[in-house]
């Protein structure tokens, strides 16, 4: 269990939808890395893992996989509240769009709120990898608007009692524009399922395990760059996300996020649904922070 120890001074909810002033930007970039700055970097993360998490479950349901199942045995993440269309498809080329609530009323998806839509476009075929682009129309994640280019590949890897998919997502100039500016991502995301693939009805043995290197711009010019070792992935663990109040964060692995000489390190701990996470700046002491949708 991680210990809880008391931030005096300041409420610190990381990881995402949290709102942070422009005047705690710093204007020398050679600063050491701030808290604000740690959740400003963070805030693209969430959305982009949960359109790459849709994305790869909407694959399933309407393609299949090497195992020879049928559509039927595939379980459906989204909710209620979204409504999928098939359109433009052609025997080629599959075109699917999601719809997420309406402009006045956002879907609930993990604990976040998604309104818009996401455009799903790929090839029709039996060979790996496959390819998908995903276009977003006027969509938000908690009133921060997502957009720009993404690529999603998979590629089927293991056999038999080890087959499982591998996910790759590529973002070139993704924008997340909330009250503080826009902010900019590039790079790739590297997502494997762990476990529970060949049990795919059932969602709550499902882990997956993500890595890779991207940036993100601030609205200041600032570069960060955030590493996620594939010795440290980030686990995440389904079953986390449909406890009655939704953990989707983390439950173990490492990112460090730098700033040119300086850099900030967080530990998501040793397995637990939980919302706590270890914080170290420049290799100091770490400190415990809550994450907060």
């Amino acid at each position: 269990m991680k210990k809880k120890i008391l931030l005096i001074g300041m409420t610190f909810g990381i990881l995402v939808f949290t709102s942070c002033s422009k005047d705690s930007e710093p204007t020398n970039s050679e600063t050491a890395v701030t808290n604000n700055e740690v959740i400003a970097t963070q805030k693209m993360d969430n959305a982009i893992d949960d359109v790459s998490l849709i994305a790869d479950n909407q694959y399933e349901l309407s393609e299949g996989s090497t195992t020879g199942k049928s559509v039927g045995n595939y379980f459906s993440i989204l909710p209620s509240c979204a409504t999928i269309s098939d359109l433009g498809s052609t025997n080629s080329v599959r075109v699917l769009t999601i719809t997420f609530g309406t402009e006045s009323t956002p879907c609930e998806f993990r604990g976040h709120l998604l309104k818009g839509k996401i455009i799903l476009t790929r090839t029709i075929g039996t060979s790996f990898p496959k390819i998908m682009t995903i276009a977003y129309t006027n969509f938000y994640v908690n009133d921060n608007k997502l957009n720009g280019m993404s690529t999603w590949k998979r590629e089927m890897i293991g056999s038999e009692s080890t087959l499982h998919p591998k996910t790759t997502f590529t973002m070139t100039d993704m924008t997340l524009t909330t009250t503080d500016g826009v902010f900019i991502r590039n790079g790739e995301r590297i997502r494997e399922m762990t476990a529970g693939f060949l049990t795919r009805l059932s969602p709550t043995d499902d882990i997956y395990s993500t890595y890779g290197t991207f940036t993100t711009t601030h609205p200041n010019g600032t570069v960060f760059t955030s590493l996620i070792e594939s010795a440290t992935p980030l686990v995440h663990k389904t079953a986390c996300s449909l406890l009655q109040i939704p953990m989707p964060f983390p439950v173990s692995g490492i990112v460090k996020i730098s700033k040119n000489t300086h850099y900030a390190t967080i530990d998501y701990g040793t397995g637990d649904c939980d919302n706590l996470a270890m914080l170290s700046v420049d290799g100091r002491m770490a400190t415990q922070i809550t994450l907060d949708n």
